[in-house]
């Protein structure tokens, strides 16, 4: 946060963003942002997004949807209470980043609702297809 009230202050004049920083630095709560938009010239604005959608499930915003960029399926990224991250889940239901286990009923629903393919039983599998061989030359 000091990094962004380094650049907002170069600024000849005071930024609304700033009185917010402001007003957060003594808060508790975490400074979370849906949209963060991005100006050169202060008349064109454009959207930063890095594609993540945050979602509720158990907790206020404890899932995170990616859209990767290119090849790769939407998957979405399951955190506890205390922001340890669970299970990762691909939208057909496989594990994604390794990340396996079962899933609460307040989690799998709101995935389901996005598209997801959860099992009914909202197990999150994650299977070894083969293993590669390896030669050795020396």
């Amino acid at each position: 946060m000091a990094k962004i009230r380094e650049v907002i202050g170069k600024r000849k004049q005071r930024s609304h963003v700033l009185e917010i920083l402001d007003s957060l630095q003594n808060s508790a709560d975490i400074l979370v942002l849906d949209a963060l938009y991005i100006t050169t010239n202060g008349a064109d604005y454009r959207r930063l997004d890095e594609g993540r959608k945050w979602i509720n499930g158990r907790f206020k915003r404890n899932i995170g949807i990616d859209q990767p960029p290119g090849a790769g399926q939407p998957h979405a990224h399951v955190y506890g209470r205390k922001g340890d991250e669970i299970v990762t889940v691909n939208i057909d239901a496989t594990s994604s980043h390794g990340r396996k286990g079962r899933l609460h009923p307040k989690d799998a629903d709101p995935l389901r609702s996005q598209g997801f393919k959860i099992r009914d039983d909202n197990i999150v599998e994650w299977w070894v297809v083969g293993k590669a061989s390896e030669l050795l030359l020396g």
